[in-house]
């Protein structure tokens, strides 16, 4: 990491002007279970770069490989005693007074919107007062233009989406189609989608394995029964057996519908047709969430122009929405959170700016 300070110029005869960036002190993290090592090691690692020291909780579904296992490693890797602490426990019975104590300046918190905004707003509203870094959920679009590569979209499409099950933040939440291609396309997406391997996850072949846990599970299994009893049309779907839920397509979905609206977090992907490009636009900033997005064209200049004007912190032109790369801003915009992960962008957050300056005395007061 490049930690810079600045020499400013100032307006007072003889006055030296710095900004020093100094660590936080400690910082405070809360990780998910999707991901749970590289979520972990995403803030803890620029944290005690930058100087500061850490208080980790870890999810509680993956306490060993998101905390636990990370300070083993840091112990073993000689850090000194202190330098990394991990508190295990469930978060509705310790979160609350875990982001409330006096101690962190900053709450690096990565999980759900709801859960975020009481992180926020216990952060920001309680007698002491903590910088956040929210990285919440998401409903990614995958829009297809009217010349869009159709192969190209749809296979990307069912990546994006049932990949990790789409347990992932990033991960294709809705599809947003031309109305001249969607016959096609979704005819398109249903052959790929049939032909996903189901089932255990120790098969190398396997792509939809079990969702996390039985929750996860019923909430999906509502979803599925709420788009049944609103009449949406399924082009592909099965029973669950035990927690693995074979992926769904729901096509023609509106998007005031639950499974549009909604962050479903599982392998259930509504298609959405648009009447032109502009409907397109609207279609995809029509969510409360604006994390991660994608949009699918021949034409750069096209894609750059759609892509700006999407309301969300990453864009990909012709590629998934799932994307993160070490020197590229990690983060969302609306519901989807606060701050930016990586390179250069972490230092901001876990770091903070302190102006000093200079007089050589002799000040020219005027009483």
């Amino acid at each position: 990491m490049q930690v810079e300070g600045r020499i400013l110029t100032s307006y007072k005869p003889g006055e030296q002007s710095f900004v020093f960036r100094d660590p936080l002190g400690v910082v405070s993290v809360i990780s998910p279970w999707n991901f749970p090592l590289y979520l972990s090691m995403r803030s803890v690692v620029p944290a005690l770069a930058l100087g500061n020291t850490v208080v980790l909780k870890p999810a509680s579904d993956t306490a060993v490989s998101g905390g636990l296992l990370i300070a083993h490693l840091l112990e073993a890797a000689g850090f000194p005693a202190g330098t990394l602490n991990v508190v295990v426990g469930a978060g509705s019975e310790i979160g609350d007074a875990f982001v409330e104590h006096r101690v962190p300046s900053l709450i690096s918190f990565t999980g759900s919107t709801d859960v975020g905004r009481n992180v926020g707003r216990i952060a920001t509203g309680g007698k002491h007062i903590k910088r956040v870094a929210l990285e919440l959920g998401g409903n990614a679009p995958l829009v297809v233009l009217d010349d869009a590569d159709l192969e190209v979209a749809a296979h990307a499409a069912v990546v994006g989406r049932f990949l990790h099950q789409g347990q992932i933040c990033m991960s294709v939440n809705r599809v947003i189609v031309d109305r001249t291609l969607y016959p096609a396309f979704a005819e398109l997406v249903v052959q790929r989608v049939s032909k996903l391997k189901v089932g255990n996850p120790n098969d190398a072949d396997t792509v939809i394995g079990p969702v996390v846990n039985q929750s996860q599970l019923t909430g999906l299994l509502s979803k599925i029964d709420q788009a049944h009893s609103a009449g949406l049309a399924r082009l592909f779907g099965a029973s669950a057996e035990g927690l693995v839920l074979p992926p769904h397509v729901f096509g023609d979905v509106k998007v005031d519908d639950p499974l549009a609206r909604d962050e479903t977090f599982g392998p259930l992907l509504p298609l959405l047709i648009a009447d032109d490009e502009a409907h397109a636009l609207l279609l995809a900033n029509a969510s409360e969430y604006g994390l991660s997005s994608a949009v699918f064209t021949k034409d750069m200049a096209r894609g750059l122009q759609f892509a700006r004007g999407i309301v969300a912190g990453m864009t990909h032109i012709n590629d998934i929405t799932v994307d993160d790369q070490p020197n590229a801003p990690f983060g969302g915009e609306k519901n989807s959170g606060l701050g930016r992960f990586n390179g250069h962008y972490a230092i901001d957050e876990f770091t903070r700016a302190h102006w000093v300056t200079w007089q050589p005395g002799g000040h020219n007061y005027p009483f």
